[in-house]
């Protein structure tokens, strides 16, 4: 806990990206690659790139695939391109909600991934990338859908948490934890200009957030020991990010109780949304 205190909010961003696409990697893209659209994908454009840890996990695990990573902050793009890039895999300078022409008709895929959820304009961003896509290109978007996450043992201090960020967000406008499934409420109903830029290709949750189809379980020592560190990581970053407030001791408690019970487990609370240009 003390050297969570003594540690810069950049050391622990990097810290917890890292420790993210560790925990994370394997259930997402288990399920992303078999889906059949992937299959033949040939270049990717991640927006919101972050330190470059998972783009770089993606790169490693289909090497056929040319990688673009697009971070707003520039330390990151810095920290990722040290230590990342290579041949098929680069990271630049970008933002979301700016457009940026020399991205046009540049990928088949463009990632979204843990992303929207924190954009002021969600839907510009979708706007800007239906230019950046091929013809009958895609979008992957994977984020976070509280409802959706299954776990023996309930994480209480970082649930509050969660809900005194959502409501921060709403508050200040910048951010919506739910703006996933609202995008798939405004294509399922066709009451958006999205409707006419893209088509649902696929949902693992309905317009509600019923899971449809489950994630994978994370359990064993290796998982709960990531997860353990990975969520000590996160109940900080709310609690500077945010300002809310977080009991981190009791979060503490509740994650060792977690780690050191050999049959704990957790299914991550996530939303994969498909979608292809028109």
């Amino acid at each position: 806990m003390e050297r969570l205190e003594q540690a810069t909010t950049e050391e622990l961003w990097d810290s917890f990206l890292q420790g993210q696409a560790e925990l994370f990697f394997e259930p997402e893209f288990l399920w992303i690659a078999n889906q059949q659209w992937w299959e033949g994908v040939k270049s990717v454009l991640e927006i919101g790139s972050g330190n470059g840890a998972y783009l770089s996990k993606l790169a490693d695990q289909f090497q056929d695939k040319t990688c673009l990573g697009i971070e707003k902050l520039p330390l990151s793009v810095k920290h990722a391109n040290e230590r990342y890039a290579r041949d098929r895999v680069e990271f630049q300078e970008g933002d979301a909600e700016i457009f940026n022409e020399q991205l046009t008709n540049s990928a088949e895929v463009v990632l979204f991934r843990l992303t929207l959820q924190h954009l002021k304009k969600p839907l510009l961003a979708l706007q800007n990338t239906w230019n950046y896509l091929l013809s009958n290109g895609y979008v992957l978007i994977i984020d976070s859908c509280d409802s959706a996450k299954r776990t023996s043992h309930p994480i209480t201090a970082i649930d509050q948490a969660l809900e005194l960020v959502a409501e921060s967000q709403r508050n200040n406008g910048i951010g919506n934890r739910k703006i996933t499934l609202e995008i798939l409420q405004m294509l399922e109903n066709q009451q958006s200009p999205l409707s006419e830029l893209y088509k649902l290709v696929s949902s693992n949750l309905d317009t509600t957030g019923k899971v449809l189809h489950e994630n994978i379980r994370l359990e064993g020592e290796l998982a709960r020991k990531l997860y353990f560190n990975h969520n000590l990581l996160f109940v900080t970053l709310l609690h500077r990010t945010y300002q809310v407030r977080i009991d981190i001791n009791k979060a503490y408690d509740e994650l060792k109780e977690y780690l050191e019970d050999e049959n704990a487990w957790t299914v991550l609370g996530m939303h994969y949304l498909v979608l292809k240009k028109e």
